[in-house]
């Protein structure tokens, strides 16, 4: 459990104690003493409830957010949402969070050395990465959010999953930045020779979509995602 969960555990616990002593107080004045733990039984009972609503509702809010994911910060929020739940695929929420952050600046990067042009062709280029980077970590979110703990046996096919997935992230990213450093040496010049813009675009075109249907292979020993150079 998290910091943040057993703050406002020990805050729902503290209240709980509070209230039941002034019951018990007020109680104890009355001739029927069944009534009096009656009472009290029920007032724990209620405020267990809320506790188990109120922690509820926090997870189910950083789900249900997932489908209003719009942008590289709304994802970075999602993400950031996740490594406060108690989940087995930490590591590779991390990972995707980094390839977030590296996208944000290599976008920035790219917008700097066009001098924020807005006719530039190569920023069709910049938007195409975007949205394959957002789709991947839309997927990595879906991975996490259906894993099942009651099938232990599936893990490893999940971490396949998330594994691949980052890992195309990573190799777009990497060409992208390539491509920035051939732009940053021809400046705007959508005739120059790019041949990192070849590449990019062929591994934009190799995974256009995937089926959300994952397999029975449980591979050995999955190995996490090579984290790229920053």
């Amino acid at each position: 459990m998290n910091n943040v969960k057993k703050g406002i555990l020990l805050a729902l616990a503290a209240g709980e104690v509070a209230l039941a002593i002034a019951l018990y107080n007020i109680l104890s004045q009355s001739e029927s003493s069944a009534l009096k733990y009656l009472v009290l039984l029920g007032v724990v009972a209620l405020s267990l409830g809320i506790d188990w609503l109120i922690l509820r509702g926090r997870s189910a809010a950083s789900v249900s957010d997932a489908k209003k994911l719009k942008d590289a910060d709304d994802y970075l929020k999602a993400f950031h949402a996740w490594q406060e739940e108690d989940t087995p695929f930490t590591v590779y929420i991390n990972t995707a969070i980094k390839q977030l952050e590296s996208l944000k600046h290599k976008q920035a990067a790219l917008r700097s050395v066009l001098d924020d042009s807005k006719d530039s062709p190569f920023l069709s280029v910049a938007a195409d990465v975007d949205t394959y980077v957002l789709a991947n970590c839309k997927r990595v979110l879906n991975r996490v959010m259906i894993y099942d703990r009651s099938e232990p046996h599936k893990f490893n096919m999940h971490v396949a999953y998330l594994q691949e997935v980052l890992g195309e992230n990573a190799h777009v990213l990497s060409d992208f930045e390539n491509l920035i450093l051939e732009v940053s040496q021809i400046g705007d010049d959508a005739t120059a020779e790019t041949p990192c813009l070849n590449e990019l675009t062929a591994a934009l075109r190799s995974v256009r979509s995937r089926p959300e249907d994952f397999t029975e292979q449980t591979p050995e020993q999955p190995q996490p995602p090579q984290m790229m150079q920053m």
